[in-house]
């Protein structure tokens, strides 16, 4: 049987089948008992009484008494002398009589019908009684309308149950098929309701993972592009350089920052997979933005810019540093990419209670205030046909927000009038703050 219904409901009506029957063993063995019993009692009541009518009025007397007692459909009662002969209808019951009076029990029962013999006191008359006991045939209709309740309520019970269950089945078939986003809808506290819960469970787990697969091919074409153009050049430059020492260094320097980017991107992946498996330390963040700075000098003065830095001197976050290097300086080359000829990209630092807010601004054309969320998107350019000139996918800033939120941080961005400002907050652990270098000159790199 497939269905769950039908085999609770099987299972259920076969159950009441078997109390039923032994039910009616059991009601059977206490019916005789209490009728050898009971009957005994009331019948000697009968018995004094036919006698006396017996007596007095002879057998007119004796007939009309059991007249009174012999009603249609009900037991009939007889009043015979120790042979047996009918003292009523001169009928002779002496079969009758001997059949109770077996061993001395005054009872039988053959075929559905049950005879009492009670002998009276001086030996010299037997009352009779006979009758049937429970037809089963005439209780048969009771029977059937019980196992039909039973069996429409137990369907009904056993539905609800099942209902979820192939619920369940269809959510399941459907996220098998490729639709991740269908989760299972659990209400109840039962079983079935945590076997939903658990598919959710998972069911979340497994799209992250596939999520995760996918961005990180997304990261690596995107991420990969410049550091192999770069090993390109220097390639061509080691074939071309007299100094070929020196180019053999640029080229292995590019190489390792190659290893370590794609490390960084595995472990990313790993983490927005696998909760926790990023190694976390102290991290300066006066140190990294100043190491950002320096490596974006040579592409800020390409685009005729130049980065300008507030910092404090010391203030240190719980991360790990090849992430949050990759997610601040994705900011600053986007910002760079937009600045316009002969402005500055504003780079900067405050402290919060329980938080560091790293501030990059640039003085172009700025993010639509409808727009400010969407740029985190993977893919998503504000401008088509200025990306492409630029070189990017839409995919720097998708990264960099995945990266600080690894951090349990976040990265937005405003409209700022010119340009566009992006704050990057990140919690604190510590924070060892001299007076802020706002009251000094800024360094421009």
């Amino acid at each position: 049987m497939k269905s769950i219904s039908i085999k609770v409901t099987v299972w259920s009506v076969a159950a009441l089948l078997i109390s039923l029957a032994v039910f009616i063993v059991v009601a059977n063995n206490v019916a005789n008992r209490s009728t050898r019993q009971d009957f005994a009692l009331f019948n000697r009541v009968f018995l004094q009484e036919a006698v006396s009518a017996y007596q007095s009025g002879g057998q007119s007397q004796l007939s009309n008494f059991l007249g009174e007692l012999n009603r249609p459909g009900g037991a009939e009662f007889h009043l015979t002398d120790v042979q047996g002969r009918d003292l009523a209808t001169g009928e002779d019951r002496s079969e009758i009589v001997r059949s109770t009076m077996v061993d001395h029990r005054g009872f039988s029962r053959s075929h559905g019908v049950f005879t009492f013999g009670i002998p009276s006191k001086d030996g010299r008359y037997v009352w009779l009684v006979s009758g049937t006991g429970p037809s089963l045939v005439l209780l048969a209709p009771f029977y059937v309308l019980l196992l039909a309740t039973v069996a429409v309520l137990y369907w009904l019970v056993t539905a609800n149950i099942a209902r979820p269950l192939r619920q369940l089945a269809g959510v399941v078939d459907r996220f098998g098929h490729g639709e991740l986003t269908v989760r299972a809808k659990t209400r109840s506290v039962d079983e079935v309701g945590n076997l939903g819960r658990s598919f959710n469970t998972m069911a979340e787990r497994i799209q992250t993972l596939l999520t995760t697969e996918h961005q990180l091919l997304q990261d690596v074409s995107h991420e990969l592009r410049s550091p192999l153009a770069r090993l390109t050049f220097e390639a061509e430059m080691v074939r071309k350089t007299t100094d070929r020492d020196a180019a053999a260094t640029r080229l292995r320097h590019e190489i390792e920052r190659l290893s370590e980017l794609v490390a960084t991107l595995l472990d990313m992946a790993r983490a927005e997979g696998e909760a926790g498996t990023v190694e976390m330390g102290e991290v300066d963040l006066n140190d990294l933005l100043m190491s950002i700075a320096e490596d974006c000098d040579v592409e800020a003065a390409d685009r005729g810019c130049t980065i300008s830095m507030s910092l404090h001197e010391t203030v240190n976050v719980q991360g790990n540093f090849e992430l949050l290097r990759r997610a601040i300086e994705n900011v600053i080359r986007n910002a760079i990419r937009y600045a316009p000829s002969g402005t500055t990209v504003e780079v900067g630092m405050q402290c919060e209670s329980d938080a560091v807010v790293i501030s990059v601004r640039d003085s172009g054309p700025g993010i639509p205030n409808e727009l400010t969320d969407k740029i985190f998107d993977p893919f998503f350019r504000v401008d088509t046909s200025r990306e492409e000139r630029t070189g990017g996918f839409g995919l720097g800033l998708a990264i960099a927000r995945r990266a600080i939120r690894i951090h349990q941080g976040d990265i937005t961005a405003q409209n700022a009038s010119p340009g566009a400002l992006l704050l990057l907050k990140l919690p604190k652990t510590t924070a060892t703050t001299a007076p802020s270098v706002a009251g000094k000159p800024q360094k421009s790199v």
